[in-house]
């Protein structure tokens, strides 16, 4: 008999409504990044102005992410969405604006630094209002179809962002903020479910309690220490050489926005396997996953041909989606309601909130060392840190606390 694909979570109105919202808001940051990147390249910049410009995104994000996942526990969490999402909208049309498609990297990164300020309200409210929103037997099936969707615009953003930014260059900056704001537009359909937010206090002290409650268990506390160390150092270096290589190697950015849809690719593929198949050791499975994308930053250096790189790319896509989907929904599990917009900003905070550092420091590093040292240390970290973690108590089940 075949495995049967669970999709009870499109029972709900409320959570088709979030999907489809999820799509739009992916696809219009894949776009709009990709423009971004398309455009300081075709402007003459290198591997540096990249990497300064594509951290500004992360550097606004990694400042404000407590602060949203603790708005995101105190107001209506679809009321943030849809501010945060015309923030974004306006953000991709200031360069057409100002500029007609031809505008200086210093007004791109503030660009992408308002998208990332906006970003650090959209994933805790996201998450939070998705949590709230599945029932008990959905939160598998609902959380991967979400990662379905976010795929989706991975797989459909750099295609699109790398076709347009080759014809005329205000196109992308134009369709990255109507997708942006028809993200808006479903967000605002969504009937938001009764909660009920914790007292205020400050934001110091309702950010602590969402670190306490993290430090209660000790798998989430391992992986909110060690995972920005192998992002940094691992997938950060991969996102800024992918589309100089791409350009010098392989002679355009055909390459690049067809690895990252691959990347997506493999997403895709690892959420519907996980719709079929739960795991009993779901930790064993999501840290030898993460370890496959090793092949990234090899692929990147050894690859005789793009099919050979595309292919490294589609499976470690896979390898982390597995990762990624194990992990939240160990914490929509885990973690109480009222605190899930502060530990989904903790979890996002460290999963990514050294990424920007790592973007701005992979010029000089490669300066320094060399591209062959720079990714060839990355894959050594991904290999070695993510199966370490399974020495951590809970960490194989993703589950327990510390009383």
């Amino acid at each position: 008999m075949p495995p049967r694909i669970d999709l009870t979570a499109f029972r709900n109105p409320a959570f088709r409504l979030l999907a489809l919202a999820q799509i739009g808001f992916v696809l219009g940051e894949q776009i709009l990044v990709v423009a971004v990147t398309v455009s300081l390249l075709d402007a003459g910049g290198d591997a540096a102005t990249v990497g300064v410009v594509l951290a500004a995104k992360g550097i606004a994000s990694l400042s404000l992410l407590l602060v949203g996942g603790v708005w995101s526990d105190r107001l209506p969490r679809r009321r943030i969405l849809v501010i945060m999402l015309g923030v974004d909208a306006a953000a991709a049309i200031v360069p057409v604006l100002l500029l007609m498609g031809h505008p200086s990297a210093w007004s791109l990164a503030a660009v992408l630094f308002a998208v990332g300020a906006a970003e650090s309200f959209i994933r805790p409210a996201f998450n939070a209002m998705l949590a709230s929103t599945l029932a008990e037997d959905q939160r598998v099936s609902g959380r991967a179809l979400v990662n379905i969707c976010t795929r989706v615009g991975v797989i459909a953003g750099p295609v699109i962002g790398t076709m347009l930014a080759s014809g005329l260059d205000i196109l992308p900056y134009l369709l990255a903020g109507l997708v942006f704001a028809g993200s808006a537009a479903a967000f605002r359909q969504v009937r938001e479910p009764a909660w009920t937010p914790a007292a205020r206090r400050s934001v110091l002290k309702e950010a602590w309690a969402g670190v306490a409650d993290a430090g209660r268990r000790p798998w989430l506390t391992a992986l909110l220490l060690f995972s920005p160390i192998s992002l940094m150092f691992v997938i950060a270096p991969s996102q800024v050489l992918l589309p100089l290589l791409s350009r010098d190697t392989f002679g355009s950015y055909t390459a690049y926005g067809t690895a990252l849809a691959c990347y997506g690719a493999g997403g895709l593929i690892s959420s519907v396997t996980m719709m079929t198949w739960q795991p009993r050791r779901p930790g064993v499975v999501a840290m030898w996953s993460m370890s496959l994308y090793a092949l990234v930053p090899l692929g990147l250096l050894y690859a005789p041909s793009v099919g050979v790189l595309l292919c490294c790319y589609l499976v470690a896509g896979f390898g982390v989606e597995t990762y990624a989907l194990t992990w939240d929904v160990a914490m929509y599990r885990e973690v109480p309601d009222h605190l899930i917009g502060r530990i989904t900003s903790l979890a996002w905070l460290s999963t990514f909130g050294l990424m920007p550092f790592g973007q701005a420091l992979t010029g000089p590093l490669t300066t320094l060392l060399g591209t062959d040292v720079v990714l060839l240390c990355a894959a050594g970290l991904v290999l070695a840190i993510p199966p370490g973690l399974l020495l951590v108590r809970g960490m194989a089940q993703l589950r327990g606390a510390r009383r």
